[in-house]
C-alpha cells in the first residue's frame, strides 16, 4: 500500500488487488459499525478487483455490417 500526498485537500492511495480485497472484506466484515466513506471504499475496492479480473474483450465487428449473422430458419 503506497499512499501519496497530492496537495492540501487530496492524497492518493495506491493497493494491490490481493490487499484490496482483504481490506474490503475486513470493512464488510464489520460493515454495521462502520460510517459511509469506509463502505464507499469498500465498495471502490471491490469494483476495482472486478474490473481488473474481467478479461472480457468485444469481437471485432460486433454492431456493424460486418456482424455475424444468426443462422436462419428459413431455408
Amino acid at each position: 500500500m503506497n499512499i501519496e500526498r497530492i496537495d492540501d485537500n487530496h492524497f492518493r492511495l495506491s493497493i494491490d488487488l490481493k490487499q484490496g480485497q482483504k481490506l474490503a472484506k475486513a470493512i464488510n466484515g464489520k460493515a454495521r459499525e462502520m460510517r459511509n466513506a469506509a463502505l464507499a471504499l469498500s465498495s471502490a475496492l471491490g469494483e476495482a478487483y472486478a474490473e481488473a479480473n474481467n478479461d472480457f474483450r468485444q469481437p471485432p465487428h460486433a454492431f456493424d455490417e460486418h456482424a455475424p449473422k444468426q443462422p436462419s430458419i428459413e431455408n
